[in-house]
């Protein structure tokens, strides 16, 4: 059973024929991948609902290619394909016209491609699409015209259904029963790993997928996270005063939660650590309190770097760099998505949209502390939906 109505997807297959046909294309083309990762999966589950698990593995000629990726054909004109490796596929069913399965996804797209019944294409996911499958691909199809389209698809996504938000909330409620418990456990002696694993076992308890986590304690604290292929955290103890921080991201049927918060361990600040958690958590707050229909994101990030620039903190140690580039946060949904909230974007906020609104402070030698919210804007206002517990004790 799937939180979103098969109804839902067709109208969303649909509204993408629309824009395709509106921007002088004959049809779009998703394409994804999957593979257990969260990284790249979302314009074809956005279209079809499915997901395919199989992990990534490297091509071998005459047996499989692009194996662990997905496809989704989207003619303005004619039948909506998905193409997939797996030979079976458990319910419920992708919402697909036609679900075509072949062990060369490259192959299989260029073919699709031409029966569509177009020649200038545009593609979602492109991030996703090796070079030697692009080049495969622009061989095989001498006579199409394919574009990357991604801005089309980051436009479908920005405004989610009610159904979609429902699931944004669930999202956050899971988010937060993993950080609350993940900072519950965070006491002297306890390893940043044991704190990560409290964490993760709330999300896969509660039927959902965990994606990634930094972590990061004591004079290491102005790291995201330790170094090292998928490690998330060390097994390094925590000692009474130190700072642990964790951002952490996960998600319900595929949509995220992606917050942060930041504690010291025992619960008793000091007068510096103090200002670094007010900084972030009061310029971040006061971000959100302009968040409603019609506000521009421009405003928000200026006000939030207004009372970051005002803070004790700044005026003790200067304005901190950004760790994001001077972004205060970014879209939310299916991905971590567009608008990014900068003080130079022309984006207006529209009911429906989701954000994640942030700020980390990593200095070496103070160590590091971040804040972030999940928020939707409603008919009237916004939502937090990560009312997790404070970002420090005591």
């Amino acid at each position: 059973m799937r939180s979103i109505p098969t109804e839902e997807y067709l109208v969303r297959q649909d509204a993408g024929r629309r824009l395709a046909a509106d921007a002088g294309l004959d049809g779009l083309i998703a394409w994804s991948r999957g593979g257990s990762s969260q990284d790249g999966y979302a314009d074809v589950y956005y279209f079809s609902g499915y997901y395919q698990h199989q992990p990534r593995v490297p091509d071998v000629p005459g047996m499989w290619r692009a194996q662990g990726h997905m496809a989704f054909v989207l003619p303005v004109n004619g039948p909506a394909t998905l193409l997939t490796d797996a030979g079976i596929i458990q319910d419920p069913q992708p919402v697909a016209d036609r679900i075509r399965t072949d062990a060369d996804l490259v192959k299989a797209l260029a073919e699709e491609a031409r029966v569509s019944g177009g020649g200038r294409l545009g593609v979602l996911g492109s991030p996703m699409l090796a070079w030697p499958w692009w080049t495969d691909l622009r061989s095989a199809l001498p006579d199409h015209d394919l574009i990357n389209a991604d801005h089309l698809g980051w436009r479908l996504r920005r405004v989610k259904s009610p159904a979609e938000l429902d699931l944004m909330r669930a999202a956050g409620a899971v988010g937060v029963r993993a950080m609350d418990a993940a900072m519950a456990s965070a006491v002297p002696g306890v390893t940043e790993a044991e704190v990560a694993a409290t964490a993760i076992a709330e999300i896969v308890r509660a039927g959902g997928a965990y994606y990634g986590m930094g972590i990061s304690s004591g004079d290491a604290s102005h790291t995201f996270a330790p170094s090292g292929p998928g490690t998330a955290s060390s097994t390094r103890r925590l000692d009474e005063g130190d700072l642990l921080r964790i951002d952490m991201y996960g998600s319900m049927e595929g949509y995220l939660f992606d917050f942060a918060r930041t504690r010291v361990v025992g619960g008793n600040p000091t007068p510096e650590q103090r200002e670094m958690l007010d900084a972030v958590h009061d310029s971040v707050e006061a971000g959100t309190a302009l968040l409603r229909p019609g506000a521009r994101l421009a405003d928000v990030a200026r006000r939030c770097e207004e009372v970051m620039a005002a803070s004790a903190f700044a005026r003790r140690h200067g304005v901190p760099e950004s760790q994001m580039g001077g972004a205060w946060g970014h879209g939310l949904g299916l991905s971590f998505e567009p608008p990014w909230i900068t003080t130079d974007t022309d984006e207006t906020l529209e009911p429906g949209m989701c954000l994640a609104l942030e700020r980390r402070i990593a200095i070496p030698a103070l160590g590091g502390v971040n804040y972030e919210n999940n928020i939707l804007i409603t008919a009237t206002g916004h939502e937090v939906i990560t009312p997790a517990t404070p970002e420090y004790l005591g």
